[in-house]
């Protein structure tokens, strides 16, 4: 039976890829299985949707657990290799083609070697996104989920060596492509300089890569997309500089050339537009988004 997706000869080392059976405590509410148990989930039965809401997914530890075969005694950050640090950011569960699954995504740090200038940090300094995904197979049993795959890379993200925090405020949107991919966009908030800024992150799950034995990823990260932000902090009551606050809506609009759809971002509130001087943000100010297919990215026209 082959895995949800491959990963590197160095990280197969690494993990332990049969007999999942009993590797985790009684407290991790996820059904354990060898690979070949999971054939199950193909042929089993349909789950309504509020049914499936109705259970409570994989926790943090769990997530991780699966990932680096570690046991972070209920910790849901610590250090998985050579001064490397993995962090749970965000878990999501979803349907795809009548299949509930639920993926939690989890971002490290690079390794340290004690090599001059590795611990040194900026705007640039990105972090790695893995991620374990499960799927729900049997909600009356005591362990209703069964781990399907893992796929240790699908993309870097973030800036000063950390992740963008999850913004619990706003919900994460779904918009699912005419081939069946789910775009998932993460709401993510981050503060630099006196400036807070939201916007999203950029999740793409292929189902189509469920079903052959492909070097292409399940899960992508396809990018960010700014939305609002809040100079607050820096302008000192305007002191400093004009404040202003914006926020944006997030539009997905199909493109009849690419699967993956066209982007806007539709702003709202305020922005500097002189010295001392600020205006109303209107239609003209609309940012549009359009899939690069090469870089895997979305990128702003």
């Amino acid at each position: 039976m082959r895995t949800l997706m491959k990963v590197s000869p160095s990280f197969r080392r690494r993990c332990v890829r049969t007999a999942l059976a009993g590797l985790l405590a009684s407290t991790f509410a996820v059904l354990s299985s060898p690979a070949p148990a999971l054939a199950a989930t193909d042929s089993a039965p349909a789950i309504q949707k509020s049914v499936a809401a109705a259970v409570t997914p994989p926790d943090a530890a769990t997530v991780m657990y699966f990932i680096y075969q570690i046991d972070g005694k209920g910790e849901t950050s610590y250090e998985v290799a050579n001064g490397s640090i993995a962090t749970y950011w965000f878990g999501h569960a979803f349907e795809s083609e009548g299949t509930h699954y639920y993926t939690g995504f989890v971002w490290e740090t690079a390794e340290r070697y004690g090599k001059p200038g590795e611990d040194q940090v900026g705007p640039e300094t990105q972090v790695n996104i893995a991620e374990s995904t499960f799927v729900l197979n049997d909600p009356t049993s005591e362990r209703p989920w069964k781990f399907r795959g893992l796929e240790h890379t699908i993309g870097e993200f973030g800036a000063y060596e950390r992740a963008p925090d999850v913004d619990k405020r706003r919900k994460p949107v779904e918009y699912r492509t005419p081939a069946g991919k789910l775009l998932l966009a993460v709401p993510d908030t981050s503060f630099d300089n006196g400036i807070t800024s939201d916007g999203y992150s950029l999740l793409v799950f292929d189902p189509e890569r469920l079903k052959t034995d492909s070097d292409n990823k399940v899960w992508t990260y396809v990018g960010n997309v700014l939305t609002g932000e809040d100079n607050s902090a820096a302008c000192s009551d305007g002191e400093v500089m004009p404040c202003t606050n914006s926020t944006g809506e997030l539009v997905f609009t199909a493109d009849g050339a690419n699967d993956m759809p066209r982007l806007a971002v539709k702003p709202n509130g305020t922005t500097i537009s002189g010295p001392n001087k600020t205006r109303q943000l209107g239609a003209a100010d609309v940012t549009h988004y359009t899939f690069n297919a090469k870089t895997k990215r979305y990128v702003s026209q």
